[in-house]
């Protein structure tokens, strides 16, 4: 191909893009909120068997309006970081089928293009493609672990799992996927970095959160037909993210006016009475979210948080046998217990494969091989990252929650005090992150497994790396213009 043709067309391509800003913003505002309203429209038509309306047509238009809008987001990753957070938790049932039980969610396929425009981006203009920052070392060396263990598997395969992948030929497709999620995930966090410099930008994925969590919580609560529109995106840690940024904002955030706190209790307390009350046997639900607000609580005032945990405690004290039933013995009679068998089993292959584990995806072979009848994934993210990458991935990504968490700490301490939409951000991103390190514990939820959530796991997981993204970004802003109030020095 001729690369200064090529230059010259995609230059005129980005050319078309609104020039400006404040154009743009309208156009991407306004197409969005028409891919949602068809979208609210078709999940009522999927819902409907005796509708003669063909959803085709429907998935057709709204293609064409997110291809619309990639189109207007052209030099605006900006606003398809926007549309990437509402596909997420909006668009969920418009997906590519693979020919498994895996789906390839729309929220992907934008962040698939938005990747692709932010090389192009880089390459045209010739600007650095990222921006140095404390988690660049370790996000690349878990990247590169990822690659290393894919080979890895192949290579070190036990030749007795190899009649089960003979009779699954599909695994290798699904192998892929499980890598694909395991490095795009990861580099959605460097997007954001490189790209969400501004306070604006971040306050918009600020408002989107809250609109999305509320959104969820009035569909639950009130059974509102647009359940289904919610219902993979708000899996896993998407509450969390909604409840600390709804509980932050009440207790930094003093630039809002009292109606807008006032809506952002309600929609605390309508994730809390769903998540808290009613759905109390989901503990990636309820559990992650408490030890955010715990966190955040600690940071704004420590005698807010003993009044808070004494309150707590003689709650419990007060209702334990039915807080018992409800919580433990329903978790223990639902198998929860058996998930100790699971990593028992899957320790035992890990000790076979320690250094770098069994590939992405892997230990499932080994598994229907030696332990048909215990097939399952291990609901824990850190016993997918050893087992798929080994002690190598594990310190590394080890490594990288705590590179998160000392930038973290010094944002926090660098806008303390200041009770505005940053000193929120900060305490809102730690909280968090705090409550992302327990639900890991708990399930997939930060890198999906193939065999459990699958890649379409990837419309709830987007939310950690975003915000722990922007958590970044804030860091390297306050460095930037007080080098002294930042700790950490970027690599």
């Amino acid at each position: 191909m001729n690369i200064p043709f090529a230059q010259r067309f995609a230059t005129r391509v980005l050319s078309h893009a609104p020039r400006s800003p404040k154009t743009r913003t309208w156009v991407t505002l306004v197409v969005t909120a028409v891919c949602i309203g068809l979208a609210i429209v078709m999940s009522r038509v999927l819902s409907d068997p005796t509708s003669r309306l063909n959803p085709l047509l429907l998935l057709g238009g709204v293609a064409g309006l997110v291809v619309m809008l990639a189109w207007y987001s052209f030099g605006r990753i900006q606003h398809a970081l926007w549309a990437l957070a509402l596909s997420g938790a909006t668009l969920n049932f418009i997906a590519i089928g693979t020919g498994t039980e895996s789906k390839v969610v729309l929220s992907l396929v934008i962040f698939i293009v938005l990747l692709t425009v932010w090389l192009m981006n880089s390459l045209l203009n010739r600007v650095p493609l990222f921006r140095s920052s404390p988690v660049n070392v370790p996000i690349f060396a878990f990247i590169a672990v990822n690659l290393i263990s894919y080979g890895w598997s192949f290579a070190m395969r036990d030749p007795l799992v190899d009649s089960v992948l003979q009779a699954w030929p599909r695994f290798i497709l699904a192998q892929a996927a499980g890598l694909g999620m395991n490095i795009l995930l990861p580099l959605l966090c460097l997007v954001v970095v490189s790209t969400i410099r501004e306070e604006r930008w971040m306050r918009g994925l600020v408002v989107i959160m809250l609109f999305l969590a509320g959104l969820n919580a009035a569909s639950k609560i009130f059974n509102l037909p647009i359940e289904p529109l919610l219902k993979n995106g708000s899996k896993g840690l998407f509450v969390m993210w909604g409840g600390v940024f709804a509980y932050a904002q009440l207790l930094f955030n003093n630039e809002l006016s009292l109606p807008r706190k006032g809506i952002c209790a309600v929609i605390l307390v309508g994730i809390l009475y769903y998540y808290g009350i009613t759905q109390t046997l989901w503990l990636s639900g309820w559990l992650p979210l408490g030890v955010g607000i715990a966190v955040i609580t600690w940071f704004r005032s420590k005698k807010l948080f003993v009044t808070m945990a004494v309150i707590v405690l003689v709650y419990v004290a007060i209702d334990f046998n039915d807080l018992y039933a409800k919580i433990f013995q329903s978790n223990v009679d639902e198998g929860g217990l058996g998930r100790l068998d699971i990593w028992r089993l899957n320790l035992g292959h890990v000790a076979n494969h320690w250094l770098f584990g069994m590939g992405p995806a892997g230990y499932a072979l080994y598994n229907i091989f030696y332990h048909p009848t215990e097939a399952r994934s291990t609901h824990n993210n850190y016993f997918d990252v050893l087992a798929q990458t080994g002690v190598v991935g594990l310190l590394i990504f080890v490594w990288l929650l705590i590179r998160f968490l000392q930038v973290g700490l010094n944002t926090r301490a660098a806008v303390a005090n200041q009770l505005d939409f940053k000193e929120m951000l900060a305490n809102a991103t730690l909280g968090g992150l705090f409550g992302t390190i327990v639900g890991m514990a708990l399930g997939d939820w930060v890198l999906p497994f193939a065999f459990n959530q699958t890649i379409s796991g990837f419309d709830n997981a987007l939310y950690t790396w975003l915000f722990l993204g922007c958590m970044v970004s804030l860091y390297l802003s306050l460095h930037r213009t007080n080098p002294s109030k930042a700790a950490i020095t970027p690599k």
